[in-house]
């Protein structure tokens, strides 16, 4: 049972998340509860009245010479805070000087997007209550603006368009008829779960010594995506889909979607089939699908420039990597070390 500063149980604690997520920005509505679910110790930052202003999950983890607690959740599309709608830093820096024992003498937040108003909120606030914020670079977020690449009628462009209708006609000689699943958390099945193991196992991931950083195929992180489902707000957020070429499971995408933007958590492909692009035909059927839904942005996390912009990607916004810590000499010993490049 996670720790909470007001000795409320874990199912009022719960709902305190949900109901904060549920009115934060649309964007960050993932942040429920159930999104936390490796993270032990919870607490609200209240106002005086006792209504939450901010909600924290943690975990405890050694980064380097420390061992701090970190906002928990999964790492992409990034660890967030739930906060209440309006609030003001100096509000919020209060509840946090208050509760600063949750926290400790250093705490991480990341990856995180620079610039987000929420973001924005918390770090005042945490050096108003005392800590230093150390940043770290991580990257650029490649976004894909589906509202005006749709809007401009030429996009994907004719001449993409007969390059996937020739990969298509490539991959169904190559290994039979293609076919398209696509899914929510609402009726994900284990058989689709299994198949994605098995991409991930067939893809570049694949041949890594250890094993690759893998969704489905790693027992821990596949119970993690299938304990979300749990939370019906959340598994109508999952979205994913498979592409099949004949009986083998060649290519699939995943992530959640809020408040118009699909974040993409994974997407992969069988190696056997690389010639004829099956993730490419994939992702821009997904990106087809996703734009009649109404869905404005994709975020498609870091890396990857080439193909990314290729498809119509652009760069987003910078993700950060956050260190608070208190006292001046603490913060300027741990500063080198933080603050360069990852």
């Amino acid at each position: 049972m996670g720790a909470n500063v007001s000795g409320e149980g874990w199912l009022d604690e719960a709902a305190i998340f949900d109901t904060l997520a549920a009115t934060d920005a649309p964007h960050r509505a993932f942040l429920r509860s159930a999104w936390f679910a490796d993270a032990p110790v919870r607490f609200a930052a209240r106002r005086g009245d006792g209504s939450p202003l901010a909600a924290f999950a943690l975990v405890e983890r050694r980064k380097g010479p420390l061992v701090l607690r970190e906002v928990g959740g999964s790492y992409w599309p990034f660890r967030g805070v739930p906060v209440a709608p309006g609030i003001v830093p100096e509000d919020l820096a209060q509840a946090l000087a208050a509760d600063a024992s949750y926290l400790g003498h250093a705490w991480r937040l990341g990856p995180a997007e620079a610039g987000d108003p929420a973001l924005d909120t918390l770090v005042a606030a945490a050096r108003l209550a005392g800590w230093h914020v150390l940043t770290r670079p991580l990257g650029t977020v490649f976004v894909l603006d589906l509202a005006v690449l749709t809007a401009s009628g030429d996009w994907p462009s004719a001449k993409t368009q007969r390059k996937n209708r020739w990969r298509k006609r490539r991959l169904e000689e190559e290994g039979g008829a293609l076919h398209t699943e696509v899914f929510t958390g609402r009726d994900w099945t284990a058989g689709q779960r299994d198949a994605m193991a098995a991409i991930e196992a067939a893809s570049w991931l694949g041949t890594l010594a250890d094993g690759g950083d893998t969704k489905f195929r790693d027992p821990e992180m596949r119970a993690y995506w299938e304990s979300l489902c749990s939370d019906p707000v959340l598994a109508a957020m999952l979205f994913g889909s498979m592409m099949w070429i004949g009986e083998v499971p060649a290519a699939f995408t995943f992530g959640v979607e809020a408040g118009g933007v699909r974040y993409y958590i994974a997407n992969n492909y069988d190696e056997r089939f690389t010639n004829f692009g099956p993730g490419r035909v994939l992702l821009y059927e997904d990106f087809a699908r996703a734009a009649e839904a109404g869905v404005t942005t994709i975020s498609w996390g870091l890396g990857d420039a080439g193909y990314k912009s290729e498809m119509g990607a652009q760069a987003g916004p910078q993700m950060v990597d956050l260190l608070f810590v208190r006292g001046r000499i603490p913060a300027a010993v741990l500063r080198h070390w933080w603050e360069r490049p990852a």
